[in-house]
């Protein structure tokens, strides 16, 4: 099994300074490693660790961008009020 210590260093540093894309992006590289089953039981514990991390982060980043997310609506006067987007059934949300 070959081992590339560049690429496990990554497995304990910190997820908390990644914007959505870069740990999506490292996400996906974490699981190529993982599927491609040459790799040391440590370094895959390693890996799927920070899996896990990365996916935690980008749901929290979801979180934190639907929470934002605003709808321009007309209200009774003809002007426009932000109010919360909530998803409709149709568009696939719980609505």
């Amino acid at each position: 099994m070959e081992r590339d210590p560049d690429a496990f260093m990554t497995a304990a540093a910190e997820t908390s300074d990644l914007d959505y894309e870069s740990a999506l992006g490292e996400l996906d590289q974490v699981l190529a490693n993982l599927e491609d089953g040459r790799v040391a039981l440590e370094d895959a514990m390693a890996l799927y660790e920070r899996g896990v991390g990365l996916v935690r982060r980008c749901a929290s980043l979801l979180d934190g961008a639907e929470k934002r997310v605003t709808e321009l609506a007309a209200g009774p006067d003809g002007a426009l009020e932000e109010t919360p987007f909530e998803a409709r059934p149709e568009d696939g949300g719980a609505g």
